[in-house]
C-alpha cells in the first residue's frame, strides 16, 4: 500500500508539471509555433533524463531507499510527467512533415537523454 501511495503522489506531481509546462509554452510561443507539440516534446525529454538519473541512483548497491524512490520518481513522477499517449495522438494530428520531425526528435532525444542520465548517475569504475 505504501508503494502505491508513493506512485500516486509522484504521478500527481508529474501530471501537474506536465500541465503547467503545456500552459506556459502555449502562452509563450507564437500561435504558428503552437501547432507543434513543443510541451509534449519537452516533458518527454525531461522525463527521460529524470528517469535515467533516478534509476541509475536508486539501483546502486546499498542505496537505502531504492525501492521507495524508484516507484515515487520513475513510476510515479515520470509516469505522470511523460506523455507518450499525448505524443501519439498529437503526432497523428499534425502535418506529415511535422509528425515525422516529432517522432524522430522524440526518439533520438529521449534515448540520448536517458543514456546521459544513466551515464551521469553511474559512478566511475576504478
Amino acid at each position: 500500500m505504501k508503494l502505491l501511495l508513493l506512485v500516486c503522489v509522484g504521478g500527481a506531481i508529474g501530471s501537474g508539471i506536465r500541465y503547467g509546462t503545456d500552459r506556459a509554452l502555449l502562452a509563450a510561443l507564437p500561435q504558428h509555433a503552437a501547432a507543434f507539440p513543443w510541451a509534449t516534446l519537452a516533458v518527454n525529454f525531461a522525463g527521460c533524463l529524470v528517469a535515467g538519473l533516478a534509476y541509475g541512483f536508486v539501483t546502486r548497491e546499498g542505496f537505502k531507499y531504492g525501492p521507495e524512490l524508484k516507484v515515487l520518481i520513475v513510476t510515479g513522477l515520470c509516469g505522470g510527467l511523460t506523455t507518450f499517449s499525448a505524443f501519439a495522438l498529437q503526432t497523428l494530428q499534425v502535418a506529415p512533415g511535422k509528425a515525422i520531425a516529432n517522432v524522430l526528435a522524440s526518439l533520438v532525444g529521449g534515448l540520448a537523454l536517458a543514456w546521459l542520465g544513466l551515464w551521469l548517475s553511474t559512478p566511475p569504475t576504478t
